[in-house]
């Protein structure tokens, strides 16, 4: 069996967890290491079968590709929402980093059925400094 095409784990490879998670984050930005180091002190807490270096470095490699922009909006979902106390782990937030990118034509169709469109910008002709003396 070779890697895995959705995550690239290769499960003939002997991984040392800590070092590979070290490797994967110090390739990210400050701001989205701290948005995932608190993901991870949630899920571990919360979810006592995530407890683990693999299932933390499953859901890193699984991300690596990932904007680091929508690592951080999809985290900021997921702990509002709260979904770390049903049970929902790294696999679950993972899948919502994953299916971002699919799902952003029809969330922004949603979003403008929602809250609407902004009003066209009108432009004036002539000066309106003058007018008003």
């Amino acid at each position: 069996m070779s890697k895995c095409l959705a995550c690239g784990y290769d499960p003939n490879r002997k991984y040392n967890y800590s070092a590979e998670i070290l490797r994967i984050l110090s390739k990210k930005p400050e701001r989205t290491i701290t948005y995932i180091k608190r993901l991870a002190k949630e899920i571990q807490e919360n979810v006592p079968s995530e407890y683990n270096a693999r299932s933390y470095f499953l859901f890193l490699k699984g991300t690596e590709q990932a904007k680091n922009r929508m690592i951080e909006r999809a985290i900021e979902h997921y702990l509002r929402a709260g979904y770390h106390f049903d049970g929902k782990g790294f696999a679950y937030i993972k899948a919502m980093i994953n299916n971002e990118k699919t799902n952003a034509a029809k969330r922004l169709q949603n979003e403008y059925k929602r809250l609407g469109r902004a009003p066209k910008i009108t432009t004036l002709k002539g000066d309106e400094s003058e007018k008003s003396r």
